[in-house]
Parts: C-alpha cells; sequence; structure tokens
C-alpha cells in the first residue's frame, strides 16, 4: 500500500503537533532516492508581470497609483533604480498609514529594490524631486498577495485568524490540520521577553512567488545576523528581497491590541547550506543573512548553545505560523497540561545529516519554518525548526540541532555551551 495512504487513513491518536506545509517531508532515511517531498515555505502570493517606468532621465517628480485587484497586499518591484542627490520614492497606502522611503540606487546600492508590502489592493508610487536629472527606475513585476494574514482576535485552540477551522485529525499528515489539539498561544501569555524579541516574521521572493517564513537575530561574528531555513532562503537574490518584521505580535493574551513593528531589509547572504544532505555535505538547512540597518540593538539576539539537548528537557518554539502575529508553542494540548518537550535526539530526518536531528511534539504550520527552538531552562536556542511529522505516524516536528550548525558556521555565529 502507498505510504501517503498509510499516513491518511492513519488513526493513531497523538496530542499535541500542527502538520506543516513547511515540510510534508517524513521518513528517517539518509538515500535521496528514497526522500519524501522535500520542504517548501508557505506561499503567501504570486509575482507577476506590470510595466511602469519614469522617463530617463526623469525630469522633476512622478507618481502612479498600482493596483492589483484583489491582492491582500502588494510589493513593488523596482529596477534601474538611481536617483539624483537629495531626490527619493516613497512607496505608501491610499491613506499614508504606511510608507517607506527609497533613495540613491536602494538600500544594497545595487538598483534592484523589492519595497516592503502595502497591506491591500493599492500602493502609491511617488518620486520626489524638484529638478529632475536622475536616471529613474522602472517597475517590471509586482507582489501580489493571495494569503488573508490580517491580525484578528482569534479563540485559543478552536479557530485561526480569517476565521478557517482547523480540522482536527490525529496522526498527522497532511497540511494546515492541528494534530489532536491546538496548544499553541499569542507571545503575550508568557512573560519571555528576551527570547521572543528577536524573532521576526519573514517575507520574500522566490521562483515566482512570495513566501513567508521565521527568522531570528543570532549572536554572531558580524552584527545584525539573522539565522532561517536554506529551503526558506538559499541565494542573494531571495536574501535581498527580504521583509522581516520585528514585533509582528499582540500585546495581549486575548489578542485584541497589535503592538508597533518594525521592518527591515536583507542585505547579505553570508552562508547557506542545504536542506538535505549530498553524500557528506550538507543536510542542516539554515541560511544566515546580515540585515540591513540596525535591528539587534533593538530587538537584542538569542544565543545558540552547542549543549546537548536531553529527552524530557522543555521546549519554547516561538513562531510565526501562517504568517500571522508571533505565536509560542508552549503546551502541546489546548488544555494546558501537556508542556512542549524534546522527544527525540540524535536522529535522521528526510535526508538530514546523520544524527543532526531533535524531535518534538509541539504545534507548528506553515510559516514557521526557521524558529528557534529554545532550552526553557536556559533561554538558549539549541534547534532550528524545519520539519514536520517526521517520524511515520508520529506527528513529531524535527528541527536541526544548533552544535551541528555551530559546527558548520564557525565564527559567524557565537555559540556557547551551556
Amino acid at each position: 500500500m502507498n505510504r501517503k495512504m498509510l499516513v491518511a487513513g492513519s488513526l493513531l491518536a497523538l496530542t499535541g503537533c500542527a502538520g506543516n506545509v513547511d515540510a510534508p517531508g517524513a521518513g528517517g532515511t539518509d538515500d535521496p532516492e528514497e526522500l519524501e517531498t522535500a520542504p517548501e515555505p508557505l506561499r503567501a502570493g504570486d509575482v507577476i508581470a506590470y510595466a511602469a517606468e519614469t522617463s530617463h532621465p526623469y525630469a522633476g517628480g512622478w507618481k502612479q497609483a498600482i493596483t492589483s485587484p484583489g491582492a491582500t497586499f502588494v510589493r513593488v518591484h523596482f529596477n534601474d533604480f538611481s536617483l539624483a542627490k537629495g531626490d527619493y520614492v516613497t512607496v505608501s497606502s491610499p491613506d499614508g498609514a504606511q510608507s517607506f522611503r527609497y533613495e540613491d540606487r536602494g538600500p544594497n546600492g545595487d538598483g534592484d529594490v523589492w519595497a516592503f508590502a502595502i497591506d491591500g489592493e493599492t500602493a502609491i508610487v511617488e518620486l520626489h524631486s524638484s529638478t529632475g536629472g536622475g536616471h529613474g527606475f522602472s517597475i517590471p513585476d509586482i507582489g501580489h498577495g493571495t494569503l488573508a494574514i490580517a491580525p484578528v482576535p482569534v479563540t485559543s485552540g478552536e479557530m485561526m485568524p480569517g476565521g478557517i477551522s482547523l480540522e482536527r485529525r490525529p496522526g498527522g499528515g497532511t497540511p494546515d490540520i492541528v494534530c489532536a489539539t491546538e496548544g499553541r498561544e499569542a507571545i503575550a501569555c508568557h512573560d519571555l521577553n528576551d527570547q521572543q524579541r528577536p524573532v521576526a516574521r519573514l517575507s520574500f521572493v522566490r521562483d515566482g512567488g512570495m513566501y513567508l517564513c521565521t527568522g531570528w537575530l543570532i549572536a554572531g561574528k558580524n552584527r545584525n545576523t539573522l539565522i532561517t531555513n536554506n529551503h526558506c532562503i538559499s541565494t542573494q537574490t531571495e536574501a535581498t528581497s527580504l521583509e522581516a518584521r520585528f514585533g509582528y505580535q499582540h500585546m495581549d493574551c486575548l489578542r485584541s491590541t497589535m503592538a508597533t513593528y518594525q521592518r527591515f531589509g536583507g542585505s547579505t547572504l553570508l552562508k547557506t547550506n542545504s536542506r538535505t544532505r549530498t553524500r557528506s555535505r550538507g543536510g542542516l538547512d539554515y541560511t544566515l543573512i546580515q540585515l540591513s540597518g540596525d535591528p539587534q540593538t533593538t530587538w537584542g539576539v538569542l544565543t545558540p548553545t552547542t549543549k546537548a539537548p536531553s529527552v524530557g528537557d522543555l521546549i519554547n518554539f516561538i513562531q510565526h505560523p501562517g504568517g500571522r502575529p508571533k505565536e509560542i508553542g508552549f503546551w502541546r494540548d489546548d488544555a494546558h497540561t501537556l508542556r512542549c518537550q524534546i522527544d527525540a535526539i540524535d536522529q535522521t530526518y528526510s535526508g538530514t545529516l546523520s544524527g543532526s536531528q531533535i524531535g518534538y511534539s509541539c504545534d507548528s504550520e506553515g510559516g514557521s519554518s526557521g524558529s528557534p527552538i529554545i532550552d526553557a531552562g536556559t533561554g538558549r536556542a539549541f534547534g532550528l525548526h524545519h520539519l514536520a511529522d517526521v517520524a511515520w505516524l508520529s506527528c513529531r516536528n524535527g528541527g536541526t540541532e544548533m552544535s551541528s550548525i555551530c559546527a558548520d558556521a564557525g565564527d559567524l555565529i557565537s555559540c556557547v555551551n551551556n
């Protein structure tokens, strides 16, 4: 019988693990010929063609409303962006509540700019110049959001934002469901400020789509170093398109009030390690990116540790599931009686580096990829989440042990041993 049919038909009753669109792969084999579906990030929209440009050189200002009917958000993509000194471009919402400024040759100095997302279907692009004389820009395409990710109040364990009911099914194996019961809560339900502040929601462009993952600021050689999964971002082009939102969360446990958040762009891709093993290389599924600006001053860092996790260690699984405001996997059930913990160590899942994985029964979802798995006892990060349903019929999530990442990344990250 087909293995996936077996998973789909399983009546195994397990508690507290959500199916994860990021990572449908399962198994435990190192043989590339036997790997199941590789993990993919959560798709939030499409890149669609658009045609607009200034004159070259431009003479004075320029303004255009860019509307993509039905979009949940719009990201404007500029090519050949080059402005005269003192001139600048704003990308704003029609009411001006959201507005972002770009000048010179863009944040990375290369003339290729993915503007931050504007909620809704319209973004206003305006070139502010009194005299002109710069080259200008073209807009060859835009990001059209298809996923409704606006923050709204929810009832714990029953409804997700937007009123989408969650199917409860034991055993796992299917994306976008909660296995047995839902234990996640708004991050504000727990006083874990130092642990949660460095965690960000990531939005980026890849292969003609708009995608979402989670990432976090990690202590390292370079300030403002962010870590996420290789299966989220693996190239400089993807890193350059990154929008990282810090503080995107509710201020209260009932999720009634949103906090003020900040956005930072991606700059330099520092190092990446593939999601699966090829012969003796890869299989750690991580990427390190230096962000533009200085988010570290405001949001801090998490410290990675080479400390070996043990079965039974309690964990805090801080994440942006579905691209929603920050949540925490703290409990495995909505009755809040079963704590999230390490269930397996030194595992080999879906082509990963042999013995590099930890397993845990704690809810995740598409968009959770790249989240830190934090030792609740020390506040150190000892895992990087990237897989779900890692052990057949177990409904268990999986992460790469930070000790393996520390060994591979060298002095790019500053690891401790406790």
